[in-house]
């Protein structure tokens, strides 16, 4: 039976892998060419849009996406539960878009400034649409289904963009159209794969009692997202009001690259949702060996999540500088110091909150977030104006490590306890093997393989890594 479920976790993890890689690699592409081939205040702009635009849509969602996981992965009515969110999916687009329109044609100073916003909002709220199949894939565990979506999809804006490059029309507008297209067959697949899945084809479904019951469900949720969404987003949306364009691309990049650097968490994130979903679904109490493998599971993720903090310090300015035609490199290697830090407080953050929200302490995550928010925006407001885009770093280190404070004090962990000691030894190690490269050479080749052979050497040396159990699983 375990080795069943060691075969399971090691697909699921295996799917999610190459749907989270597909992803970022080809999102990584696309967002150099954006980032070398665009203005500054081009790109500033864009970014800019991108982050406003997500954050209605995401206020907009009413905290339902998340629940939605859950009640799929628990066992609730799948067609009904899948009718009522992509119901609320579409009603939330077509009513934001409609406010949007009808807000520039009011305001058309807001519309000469950011002339490109509406088509950048219409995207969004199109792959909100396509979320809403892919989230049900997610809750249904079927991450090669999502591999694929992810693979195809992104390769198709790709092939766009090396098109409008070849052709001399890599251009602002010509861009988001072409991702709007590639957003439309994102969707379209999403719908043929989890129709199939479920054996129907699904319909967006208004059922009024169950649907105030799902939004009733997720209401402490929503504080969650109206406030998680100002600690995620609010710095670039402060850059483009208080500072410049340019200012606001610079930020963006930085804080773009710094996203890529969780790509363990984007990979077993998901894993562990759906996984402490189903543990706590029963009664009684919780297996050790189910602990065990979580335990296990959360240890490679904060392992593995250093290592490309570690390599990117280790070459920011050269290499980035290089790429991007001097644009981005010196100007933000201060600020990539400040943000890569952040990358194992928030693999811990999103441990304690999985923990906390499959257990029903919506409130608690609420209160943590709303206070988190509420000083991150008072920082922001304070240090932007200070130090720019380094102070919008700074104010996110600053409410990360708060919020771990208020998640590790806060969230029951008698089930499953966060290993505080295994998080501080590796964080410890990752600090250890950068200072200590950086003493013997001046390389920035020989510095990121000296920095990441040095930690993964003390990580074995303490038994941060085990071995012999990694192969057992892989084994069975």
């Amino acid at each position: 039976m375990n080795t069943i479920k060691n075969k399971k976790i090691l697909i699921d993890i295996s799917g999610n892998t190459i749907q989270v890689i597909a992803t970022q690699f080809f999102g990584l592409l696309i967002f150099y060419f954006t980032s070398k081939y665009l203005s500054k205040e081009e790109f500033g702009e864009y970014n800019w849009s991108i982050a406003l635009g997500f954050t209605i849509i995401s206020i907009a969602s009413l905290g339902l996406d998340l629940v939605y996981v859950k009640r799929i992965a628990s066992g609730y009515d799948r067609v009904q539960t899948i009718g009522i969110h992509f119901f609320h999916s579409i009603v939330v687009s077509l009513l934001f878009l409609a406010i949007v329109f009808l807000s520039l044609k009011l305001f058309p100073e807001f519309k000469s400034n950011h002339p490109f916003f509406l088509i950048v909002f219409l995207n969004i709220c199109l792959i909100n649409i396509a979320n809403s199949f892919k989230l049900g894939l997610n809750g249904l565990d079927s991450y090669l289904k999502l591999a694929i979506i992810a693979v195809l999809t992104n390769l198709l804006k790709f092939i766009f963009l090396i098109f409008l490059y070849i052709t001399n029309h890599f251009y602002i507008y010509e861009i988001i159209y072409f991702f709007i297209i590639s957003s439309v067959v994102e969707m379209i697949l999403g719908y043929l794969f989890l129709s199939k899945l479920i054996n129907i084809k699904i319909k967006p479904l208004y059922r009024l009692k169950e649907y105030k019951s799902f939004i009733l469900e997720s209401l402490p949720q929503l504080g969650v997202v109206i406030f998680d969404s100002a600690l995620s987003r609010i710095d670039v949306i402060l850059l483009g009001i208080l500072t410049t364009s340019i200012i606001t691309a610079e930020y963006s990049f930085v804080y773009k690259v710094y996203e890529l650097s969780k790509l363990p968490i984007l990979i077993i994130g998901p894993i562990l949702l759906t996984r402490f979903s189903k543990i706590f679904n029963g009664k009684n109490e919780i297996l050790e060996s189910k602990k065990n493998a979580i335990d296990f599971l959360f240890k490679i993720e904060l392992a593995i999540v250093m290592i490309i903090p570690i390599i990117l310090i280790s070459i920011w300015t050269p290499v980035v500088d290089y790429f991007t035609n001097n644009k981005y490199g010196e100007i933000n290697e201060v600020s990539y110091w400040i943000l890569s830090a952040c990358v194992p407080l928030v693999c811990i953050v999103n441990f304690l909150w999985t923990l906390g929200f499959v257990q029903g302490q919506l409130k608690k995550i609420m209160y943590i977030t709303l206070v988190v928010s509420i000083i991150n925006i008072f920082l922001n407001l304070l240090l932007i104006h200070l130090y720019g885009g380094i102070g919008s770093a700074i104010s996110f280190l600053i409410s990360t490590l708060l919020q771990v404070l208020l998640y590790y004090k806060l969230i029951n962990q008698t089930q499953i306890q966060l290993n505080l000691k295994s998080c501080l030894i590796t964080f410890s190690i990752a600090i250890f093997s950068v200072i200590i490269s950086k003493q013997i050479t001046s390389s920035f080749i020989v510095l990121g393989i000296l920095s990441i052979s040095i930690y993964l050497l003390l990580l074995l040396f303490t038994k941060q890594i085990n071995i012999l159990r990694l192969k057992q699983l892989i084994k069975n």
